[in-house]
Protein backbone atom coordinates (compact mmCIF):
# COMPACT_ATOMS: atom_id res chain seq x y z
CA UNK A 1 0.00 0.00 0.00
CA UNK A 2 1.60 3.47 -1.22
CA UNK A 3 0.92 6.54 1.23
CA UNK A 4 0.26 10.00 -0.08
CA UNK A 5 3.38 11.77 -0.58
CA UNK A 6 2.19 14.50 2.63
CA UNK A 7 1.37 11.33 4.93
CA UNK A 8 4.73 9.85 3.81
CA UNK A 9 6.72 12.79 4.92
CA UNK A 10 4.68 13.03 8.17
CA UNK A 11 5.49 9.07 8.75
CA UNK A 12 9.39 9.75 8.26
CA UNK A 13 9.93 12.78 9.82
CA UNK A 14 7.87 11.27 13.03
CA UNK A 15 10.73 8.57 12.44
CA UNK A 16 13.71 10.83 12.30
CA UNK A 17 12.40 13.14 15.12
CA UNK A 18 12.12 9.39 18.55
CA UNK A 19 14.86 10.26 20.31
CA UNK A 20 15.43 14.06 19.24
CA UNK A 21 13.38 15.42 22.62
CA UNK A 22 14.02 13.73 25.47
CA UNK A 23 11.13 15.04 27.60
CA UNK A 24 8.29 12.57 28.45
CA UNK A 25 5.50 14.72 28.31
CA UNK A 26 3.50 15.16 25.11
CA UNK A 27 4.10 18.17 22.95
CA UNK A 28 2.54 19.41 19.89
CA UNK A 29 3.58 18.39 16.84
CA UNK A 30 7.27 19.93 15.95
CA UNK A 31 7.84 22.47 13.04
CA UNK A 32 9.68 19.41 11.57
CA UNK A 33 6.74 17.62 11.00
CA UNK A 34 5.54 20.42 8.40
CA UNK A 35 6.19 20.88 4.45
CA UNK A 36 4.76 21.42 1.41
CA UNK A 37 3.31 19.09 -1.04
CA UNK A 38 5.88 17.99 -3.27
CA UNK A 39 8.95 18.72 -0.64
CA UNK A 40 9.22 14.23 0.22
CA UNK A 41 12.87 14.93 0.89
CA UNK A 42 12.25 17.94 3.11
CA UNK A 43 12.65 15.11 6.20
CA UNK A 44 15.74 13.37 4.56
CA UNK A 45 17.67 16.77 3.93
CA UNK A 46 17.12 17.84 7.41
CA UNK A 47 18.10 14.14 9.22
CA UNK A 48 21.66 15.07 9.48
CA UNK A 49 21.25 18.30 10.91
CA UNK A 50 19.33 16.82 13.76
CA UNK A 51 21.30 14.27 13.89
CA UNK A 52 24.36 17.08 14.52
CA UNK A 53 21.66 18.93 16.93
CA UNK A 54 21.41 16.35 19.20
CA UNK A 55 25.27 15.04 18.98
CA UNK A 56 25.84 18.49 19.71
CA UNK A 57 23.03 19.04 22.30
CA UNK A 58 23.92 16.78 24.88
CA UNK A 59 27.61 17.45 24.43
CA UNK A 60 27.24 20.64 25.53
CA UNK A 61 24.95 20.10 28.47
CA UNK A 62 28.08 17.30 29.62
CA UNK A 63 30.46 19.52 29.51
CA UNK A 64 28.47 23.46 30.54
CA UNK A 65 30.53 23.29 33.75
CA UNK A 66 33.74 22.27 32.72
CA UNK A 67 37.02 25.12 33.01
CA UNK A 68 38.15 23.66 29.68
CA UNK A 69 35.20 22.69 27.39
CA UNK A 70 35.90 19.89 25.01
CA UNK A 71 35.55 20.68 20.95
CA UNK A 72 31.71 20.42 20.48
CA UNK A 73 30.54 18.46 17.69
CA UNK A 74 29.42 20.50 14.49
CA UNK A 75 30.57 23.55 16.41
CA UNK A 76 32.60 26.45 14.31
CA UNK A 77 35.61 27.55 15.32
CA UNK A 78 34.15 31.15 16.38
CA UNK A 79 31.77 29.60 18.72
CA UNK A 80 34.30 27.51 19.92
CA UNK A 81 35.80 29.90 21.00
CA UNK A 82 32.91 31.71 22.73
CA UNK A 83 31.71 28.98 24.40
CA UNK A 84 35.39 28.89 26.04
CA UNK A 85 34.94 32.37 26.67
CA UNK A 86 31.65 31.47 28.71
CA UNK A 87 33.06 28.45 30.74
CA UNK A 88 35.26 31.01 32.42
CA UNK A 89 31.86 32.44 33.91
CA UNK A 90 30.65 29.51 35.68
CA UNK A 91 30.54 29.44 39.09
CA UNK A 92 33.25 27.14 41.21
CA UNK A 93 30.58 25.60 42.77
CA UNK A 94 28.95 24.28 39.76
CA UNK A 95 32.39 23.19 38.35
CA UNK A 96 32.14 19.25 40.18
CA UNK A 97 28.45 19.21 39.17
CA UNK A 98 27.60 16.49 36.75
CA UNK A 99 24.72 18.31 34.33
CA UNK A 100 23.10 16.15 31.72
CA UNK A 101 20.45 17.25 29.21
CA UNK A 102 17.09 16.77 30.06
CA UNK A 103 15.00 18.09 27.17
CA UNK A 104 15.87 18.57 23.49
CA UNK A 105 14.06 20.87 21.06
CA UNK A 106 14.62 21.47 17.44
CA UNK A 107 12.64 23.26 14.49
CA UNK A 108 13.51 24.31 11.12
CA UNK A 109 13.58 27.65 10.60
CA UNK A 110 14.10 27.55 6.40
CA UNK A 111 15.49 24.44 4.19
CA UNK A 112 19.07 24.91 5.12
CA UNK A 113 18.90 26.04 9.16
CA UNK A 114 17.30 24.60 12.08
CA UNK A 115 17.40 26.43 15.25
CA UNK A 116 17.39 24.46 18.60
CA UNK A 117 17.03 24.32 22.42
CA UNK A 118 18.94 22.00 25.09
CA UNK A 119 17.23 22.14 29.04
CA UNK A 120 20.64 21.31 31.19
CA UNK A 121 19.92 20.03 34.84
CA UNK A 122 22.31 19.33 37.32
CA UNK A 123 19.87 18.10 40.58
CA UNK A 124 21.21 20.59 42.77
CA UNK A 125 20.62 23.57 41.11
CA UNK A 126 17.40 25.21 39.07
CA UNK A 127 17.98 23.60 35.00
CA UNK A 128 18.59 26.30 32.24
CA UNK A 129 17.77 26.21 29.10
CA UNK A 130 20.83 27.22 26.04
CA UNK A 131 19.15 27.58 22.25
CA UNK A 132 21.69 27.28 19.45
CA UNK A 133 21.44 27.37 15.71
CA UNK A 134 22.30 25.35 13.22
CA UNK A 135 22.97 26.15 9.50
CA UNK A 136 23.72 24.20 6.24
CA UNK A 137 26.52 25.42 3.87
CA UNK A 138 28.97 23.61 1.10
CA UNK A 139 30.47 21.77 3.88
CA UNK A 140 27.28 20.37 5.64
CA UNK A 141 25.67 20.85 8.61
CA UNK A 142 27.52 23.64 11.19
CA UNK A 143 26.22 24.95 14.70
CA UNK A 144 26.82 28.18 14.25
CA UNK A 145 25.14 30.34 17.39
CA UNK A 146 24.67 29.35 20.82
CA UNK A 147 23.29 31.57 23.34
CA UNK A 148 25.03 30.42 27.00
CA UNK A 149 23.72 31.27 29.90
CA UNK A 150 25.19 34.72 31.34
Amino acid sequence: MRLPPAKALLVVAAGLLVGCGSSQESRSASPLLHGNKGSSNLAADLAPGARLAHRFASSYARSAYRRRPPRLPGATGALTAQLAQAAGRVPPSRRTLRPRAVAIDLARLGPTALRGSVEIADARNPSFTVGFTLRKGAAGWRVVSASPPG
